[in-house]
């Protein structure tokens, strides 16, 4: 992308979507420390508009650590999304350079750098592939100089590499249970959970509202891709669901996710779910790759959430902390 495209996405935001009070921009990539000029020209141009109109964050896979990334970070208050996997012999199976070098040392140096010189927070995020388990991650992300963690299993069709196996899946779902007891313990003692995977879910539960969709693609959340193409999702390619682009009248793609929200269509096995009121029907992006395996997950997080919920039912204000509020 462009400094001027990215600057034309700061404006067509701001002008298309009127009706929400803030807007969080996440980069995602490859890798977006890689085009600073890009993200440099996206913070100088929300820099003019409204006082806490934007936000920003950021996911990275934290092996561009150059003083200029550090600074832009710094400067903007990013929410940085660190992509670690566990230690070294987990995290480098995967993700290396292209010369094949492993990398977890270099996420290292840049956690402790954006530590040092930042306030930013940061999330550390993990997948959890064949062969690790999500306990094991988690413990892992705590051990790390974070703000928040989520570790999350691996997703994709049949024949992904990693894909957890059937044993794998079903102690992926015990562990879930058991990041949803830790969330008890931490809510006992009046703490803030680490892990905030649920935290929406039990919100929602504690308002009584009842989710009409899984997220707000199409309507308060875009797609914006490098050449300023928009989707109603970045996990959606433009190709399939273009809805038009940054340079044209803002009303344009707005309106075109409109009408993309609005031919969605519930599917037959959502009807009858105990997790559909919490779910909103599943990831759009996400479902007609994974099906019934991203169901199976999704109900157990419903399932953990309603948990934690019920355990402070007498006790609702309790929940406030997943909020920040104390």
């Amino acid at each position: 992308m462009s400094p001027a495209l990215a600057r034309r996405v700061i404006d067509a935001l701001d002008q298309g979507l009127t009706r929400v009070e803030s807007i969080s921009v996440h980069l995602y990539g490859g890798e977006p420390l890689l085009n600073l000029p890009a993200a440099r020209a996206m913070l100088g141009r929300a820099r003019r508009k409204k006082p806490g109109r934007f936000s920003f964050a950021v996911t990275t896979n934290g092996t561009c650590r150059s003083p200029a990334a550090l600074e832009l970070l710094g400067a903007g208050g990013f929410e940085v999304v660190l992509s670690v996997d566990g230690p070294p012999e987990v995290h480098d199976r995967c993700r290396r350079t292209l010369r094949n070098r492993p990398t977890h040392a270099d996420v290292m140096r840049f956690l402790r750098a954006l530590r040092r010189r930042t306030r930013c927070r940061v999330r550390g995020s993990a997948v959890v592939r064949s062969g690790w388990s999500l306990a094991r991650a988690s413990r892992y992300l705590r051990s790390l100089p974070v703000d928040t963690i989520k570790a999350q299993a691996v997703r994709g069709p049949e024949g992904t590499w990693g894909l957890l196996s059937p044993c794998e899946r079903d102690a992926y779902g015990r562990d879930l249970e058991a990041v949803g007891r830790r969330v008890v313990r931490d809510l006992e003692a009046g703490k803030v959970p680490q892990d905030d995977r649920f935290s929406s879910r039990v919100l929602q539960l504690l308002a009584g509202a009842r989710r009409t969709a899984f997220c707000g693609a199409g309507e308060t959340a875009f797609g914006i891709h490098p050449n300023g193409d928009v989707s109603p999702c970045v996990l959606m390619s433009a190709e399939e669901c273009r809805l038009g682009h940054v340079e044209e009248d803002p009303r344009v793609w707005v309106e075109a996710g409109a009408r993309w929200k609005r031919s969605q269509r519930r599917r037959p096995e959502c009807r009858e779910c105990s997790a559909l009121d919490l779910c909103g029907g599943g990831c759009p992006a996400i479902l007609p790759i994974c099906g019934r395996d991203e169901c199976e997950l999704c109900r157990k997080n419903c399932d953990v959430a309603r948990a934690i919920f019920d355990r402070f039912h007498s006790r609702p204000e309790v929940l406030l902390l997943l909020a920040g509020i104390t």
